[in-house]
């Protein structure tokens, strides 16, 4: 850790400790028989008290989610010291953990991410753009870090993280939230929740969920002008002018059914979709036109809409508990973006809309960037888990996915001569319009051997088989097609991945007390293998490995007051999966296995029980994530040995604390700190993002026995985060998180 982190990181602690001060005194003397609440998770796909599981698991419980005011990704991502995003608006977040990353990727073309997400018992996980979950009347959010292949499969390389919503329940219940927020500089925010729990007769019952987020915008578009090189022609966007422009609107709902058959059967069907729009982007523009200010050309929406349905079977065999779940998903996506300086520095202006010999004089080469995405997300899973009291425990498996993503990029220059476009269109001088399907099955399971009374040995194996096609078009005018040749827009586009592999883990637990547990593990996290749109490096790219040493512990201390969890590791990746873009090789994105890197480090998070009304939580990670070898591409070394991997922050954490000033009311701080990362891969292109704090402060009252009122600070300190450096499209932006935000939230529960 430098200096100027560890600074970050003093002040952070200097913060809490003025606030755990300020309240002490109001704090009575700690009672004997308090201690801390047991955390129940389902990591290894079973229920279990979170100190009985040798792996390392963060997690934010409902009270948690609620105190801090976790409404989506961009919130819960910051409370997860392992984890690290990217997210440039709503939407379109990409999630790492423990320093395994490749700068990730939203092109729909090319690979996968390293760390699945699970919606309850189903994967979710989407290339670039995850969805952005509304975190209301949610159980709870777990992180997995580490390789989880064996249970969870493809994509769980890194870590895997889960999003469990509130079940049906037997007595009827309800509850709602209302609340605004006053931003620094910006509009205001209203949002409303709420749910309602039904039971229909002795062995059903009904919940359902609704909720509307409106979020003001606190960004500016302003007046700017452009100029291209090799034109001349300058444009300003007079018309794009607008204070605070960039407002989301999240509306959805949420209706579950649970049935009990008998005591041993239940079935659980759920019904969910949410429907996102945004204005505007969530980058600014500082350097050049002031903080939380940016121009723009031209629009810059979304739209994502999706809808989704699971179904759960558990019973009882006797010698086994059997679980079949199955899930469909349907999203619809859409996405306009201004791309305008990408002509700066492209090849549009030289052969596009200034090439006079072909089409005539040079027009403007603004650009509207359009995508239309149209995904379907199908998955089977089927699996016994043993109830043996023996020597022997087991769990096995099998699973399968089907998925397909259709998707239509279109790059718009509305000036552009219609000789120019793609064939078959008006005014686009490049396109991409592809289908995506993939397909996988494996078989899975874990033993679990109870040597003695305090030591398990678990043996877990995944073999899998997976299929990747793509098939449509990418092109210009020139590529594939000549400009001499056919008008119509050919299909060039038609390959096929198909592959199989398999991997293991092995951990073994000793409990040294009732209270104190080590373990010690080796575990393998895959993402399968796929297809690229062209031969000119490969048709296909192999499944990429990780392998994860690592040893842990979990404890309870203080005669239960305070739960210290942690672990340490080092993890090996293995002919790494990177996308990257070359013109001199191919007008196209490509996927290549090439290079190696190793990440090693450790997290401990921890509760403790202050006193009868004051309690803290810390959480930490650190890791050093790097490339163990040059990567090299066509004889040019593009990124170095012992270079860091792009948003990896070295250090994340958080700090907390909850004071009861009285028996119906409390105060409640949160300081989560992030170190600076790197926002790229490649040497010559990469920048370094700064360190950042935020902090949460707020305050409760209880007005009734089922009515609170909530007072908030979000970024009490007013801090401009650099979230995410961004160059995609040639211009310089960075991504900004929102300004001081006051807000109230009036808070209602029946039960």
């Amino acid at each position: 850790m430098n200096i100027f982190h560890f600074e970050k990181v003093h002040k952070a602690v200097t913060k809490a400790t003025v606030f755990a001060s300020s309240v002490f005194m109001a704090s009575d003397v700690l009672s004997q028989d308090a201690t801390v609440e047991e955390i129940v998770v389902t990591a290894q796909k079973k229920s279990e008290n979170l100190q009985n599981v040798p792996i390392s698991v963060s997690t934010l419980s409902a009270t948690e989610l609620d105190n801090l005011n976790i409404k989506d990704f961009a919130d819960y991502v910051l409370q997860l010291p392992s984890a690290s995003a990217t997210q440039r608006r709503p939407g379109q977040g990409q999630i790492f953990m423990r320093g395994i990353s490749d700068g990730g990727n939203s092109n729909q073309s090319l690979q996968g991410p390293a760390v699945a997400i699970y919606l309850d018992e189903s994967p979710v996980t989407m290339i670039g753009d995850n969805l952005d979950v509304h975190v209301y009347d949610i159980e709870r959010v777990e992180a997995l870090s580490g390789p989880q292949g064996t249970l969870y499969g493809a994509a769980s390389q890194a870590g895997n993280l889960k999003i469990i919503t509130n079940k049906p329940s037997s007595e009827f219940d309800a509850g709602a939230n209302l609340s605004s927020e006053f931003t620094s500089g910006g509009d205001d925010s209203t949002m409303i929740e709420g749910f309602v729990n039904i039971p229909l007769s002795n062995n059903m019952a009904l919940r359902f969920v609704g909720f509307s987020d409106e979020d003001g915008g606190y960004i500016d578009s302003v007046l700017d002008s452009i100029t291209f090189p090799y034109s001349g022609i300058t444009r300003t966007n007079e018309v794009f002018v607008e204070d605070n422009f960039n407002d989301a609107v999240k509306e959805g709902y949420r209706a579950a059914l649970r049935v009990d058959l008998n005591d041993n059967w239940q079935v659980d069907a759920n019904f969910m979709g949410q429907d996102t729009e945004t204005d505007g982007v969530w980058d600014h523009n500082p350097d050049k036109l002031g903080k939380y200010k940016v121009g723009r050309f031209y629009d810059d929406t979304t739209h994502d809409e999706w809808d989704r349905f699971s179904l759960s079977v558990t019973g009882d065999l006797g010698f086994a508990d059997l679980t079949f779940t199955t899930s469909s998903l349907e999203r619809d996506f859409e996405v306009l973006s201004d791309y305008s300086h990408y002509s700066i520095d492209g090849f549009v202006e030289a052969y596009y809309t200034c090439y006079s010999y072909y089409f005539g004089p040079c027009v403007d080469p603004r650009i509207q960037f359009e995508n239309d995405t149209h995904q379907e997300f199908d998955t089977t899973e089927i699996r016994l888990a043993s109830k043996s009291d023996g020597m022997f425990n087991w769990i096995v498996g099998a699973f399968m996915t089907e998925n397909e993503t259709a998707y239509d990029s279109q790059w718009h220059v509305p000036q552009i001569n219609p000789d120019a476009a793609v064939p078959g269109s008006k005014d686009l001088y490049y396109q991409t319009d592809q289908v995506r399907y993939e397909e996988e099955s494996a078989v899975f399971g874990e033993l679990y051997i109870q040597l003695n009374d305090k030591t398990e040995i678990t043996l877990g194996h995944r073999s899998f088989d997976n299929e990747t096609s793509l098939k449509g078009f990418v092109g210009t005018i020139w590529w594939p097609n000549s400009i001499y040749g056919s008008s119509t827009r050919p299909d060039n586009v038609n390959s096929k991945f198909d592959g199989s592999d398999s991997i293991s883990k092995f951990n073994i637990s000793y409990q040294a007390t009732e209270n104190a547990m080590v373990y010690a593990t080796v575990s393998e996290g895959y993402r399968p293998g796929g297809t690229n749109r062209t031969t000119q490096l490969g048709a296909t790219y192999d499944a990429d490995f990780l392998t994860n040493y690592e040893f842990g512990f979990k404890t309870i201390l203080m005669d239960g007051r305070m739960r210290l969890n942690g672990a340490a590791y080092t993890m090996e990746w293995d002919d790494i999966q990177l996308g990257w873009f070359d013109s001199s090789i191919s007008l196209l994105g490509l996927v290549d296995n090439i290079g190696a890197a190793q990440s090693m480090g450790f997290e401990i998070d921890s509760q403790i029980i202050l006193s009868d009304r004051l309690s803290a939580t810390f959480a930490f990670a650190k890791n050093d994530a790097v490339l163990t070898e040059n990567y090299v591409l066509r004889g040019n070394t593009e990124a170095y040995k012992d270079q860091d991997l792009p948003f990896t922050p070295d250090t994340k954490g958080n700090i907390g604390l909850t004071a009861e000033i009285s028996d119906t009311s409390r105060i409640d701080f949160n300081y989560a700190f992030v170190a600076g990362m790197y926002n790229d891969l490649f040497f010559d292109d990469r920048e370094f993002q700064d360190s950042y704090g935020i902090g949460n402060l707020s305050y409760t009252m209880d007005v009734s026995d089922q009515a609170s009122i909530q007072l908030y600070f979000d970024n009490v300190f007013d801090e401009v985060a650099e979230l995410y450096i961004n160059s995609e499209d040639i211009q310089r932006l960075t991504t900004v998180n929102r300004p001081r935000t006051f807000g109230i939230k009036y808070s209602w529960k029946m039960n």
